[in-house]
């Protein structure tokens, strides 16, 4: 008797640690699932799915100043005639990949630099529509903005307010590079963008200039196609390649690609506590369901005689079902005490989420506590057509 109360006593308590363990893992998978689902909707300030990278790669050909202004004015040509492309634009730099800072000076603040990192971007006309960025007010570069015409520059909204709160930042003068170039002129306004972080870009503000006046003989395109960048790839490289010279090439990369390796610890996390979490769950059910039928073959005669005392089948169903209900609550208890007390060393990798979210919380247990009435209803009901004569011979 004693060594059956203690294998059933082992039994309870390795199902308890089973429903704890699932909790913690459940728990982590609805934290990074929420993180994901918040991390793909962060407002980017540009599409991303419909986007190409291309990037020069010279390997070694030596051009002049002149000879690169042409070869990339050339690439920006055929790029917009291949079919499925929508429109193309001169870069420098991609978010999240590169990034080009220069000091700027405006009237009246004595440092910008205590305010943030300022970066820039050299682009052509195109860009804004070509990365689906909006303008919010003014105009952005435009075929007017060459070499030799007055300098001019697109800011980025949070870039506005906080160069020139509470006024028009529009005819603004910024001076980039040194306090004693002229000025560059702000003629438009468009969304602020993230390019550094997808989780915190605060202190990281954009504006974008024409490359035909800074540094126009460097970087590579933009190139937005009318599907998924991903499809017009190779169609892209082949067609541009064919205008490099010797051995040079080019690279193209969706824009997806870079965004992905950013969300990346997000999905992994998501996917490996999803899979260990829905392990876990299924041997918390078999174990529920092992343990409660073993309870009721232990205790075959017991539910004979309340059955020939007059107990209904469903009362019977219902005090199995009661205990295997209760089992799963001191698991799910225990569990969520162990993800409350770890969600501190969670919190970190998580976006946008608390760590104690009662709703990922409050799901788990309520998946958890449907599992186990599943696992227990079968025990429950064999229980409740327990044959009296048959239980009351059984020793």
């Amino acid at each position: 008797m004693l060594k059956r109360v203690s294998y059933a006593a082992v039994l309870v308590a390795l199902l308890v640690a089973q429903g704890a363990l699932s909790v913690v893992l459940l728990v982590g998978a609805g934290l990074f699932v929420r993180s994901l689902r918040k991390v793909e909707s962060v407002a980017l300030g540009y599409d991303v799915d419909p986007v190409l990278i291309v990037d020069l790669q010279m390997r070694g050909v030596n051009l002049d100043s002149a000879s690169a202004v042409a070869l990339r004015a050339r690439l920006l040509e055929e790029a917009r005639t291949i079919p499925g492309v929508e429109r193309a634009s001169r870069r420098i730099v991609v978010p999240f990949w590169s990034s080009w800072n220069m000091s700027i000076y405006v009237a009246g603040i004595d440092s910008t630099d205590r305010l943030g990192e300022f970066d820039l971007n050299a682009v052509s006309p195109d860009y804004f529509a070509t990365m689906g960025t909006r303008l919010l007010r003014g105009r952005g570069i435009s075929e007017s903005d060459v070499a030799g015409a007055p300098r001019v520059m697109v800011v980025g909204e949070s870039m506005a307010r906080v160069l020139w709160p509470g006024r028009e930042a529009l005819g603004q003068c910024v001076r980039v590079g040194s306090d004693t170039v002229p000025c560059t002129t702000v003629v438009g306004i468009a969304e602020t963008i993230r390019a550094q972080r997808l989780d915190r870009d605060a202190g990281y503000f954009y504006y974008y200039v024409s490359s035909a006046q800074f540094n126009p003989d460097r970087g590579g395109l933009f190139v937005r196609t009318r599907g998924p960048a991903v499809d017009a790839k190779e169609t892209v490289r082949r067609r541009l390649q064919a205008l490099m010279p010797g051995p040079s090439y080019l690279t193209v990369t969706p824009l997806s690609d870079i965004l992905g390796s950013q969300r990346l610890s997000w999905r992994l996390g998501a996917a490996l506590f999803t899979v260990f979490g829905a392990l876990a769950l299924v041997l918390a059910a078999i174990g529920l369901y092992s343990v409660v039928a073993y309870n009721v073959a232990q205790r075959t005669q017991e539910m004979g005689v309340r059955i020939a005392l007059g107990a209904r089948m469903h009362d019977v169903a219902r005090l199995v079902l009661s205990e295997g209900m209760k089992l799963a609550a001191v698991g799910i208890a225990l569990g969520g005490a162990i993800a409350l007390v770890v969600s501190r060393w969670v919190k970190p990798l998580l976006f946008g989420v608390s760590p104690r979210d009662p709703v990922v919380f409050g799901g788990v247990a309520l998946v958890l506590l449907v599992v186990a009435a599943l696992a227990s209803f079968v025990p429950a009901r064999r229980a409740a057509r327990v044959d009296p004569m048959q239980a009351l011979r059984t020793e």
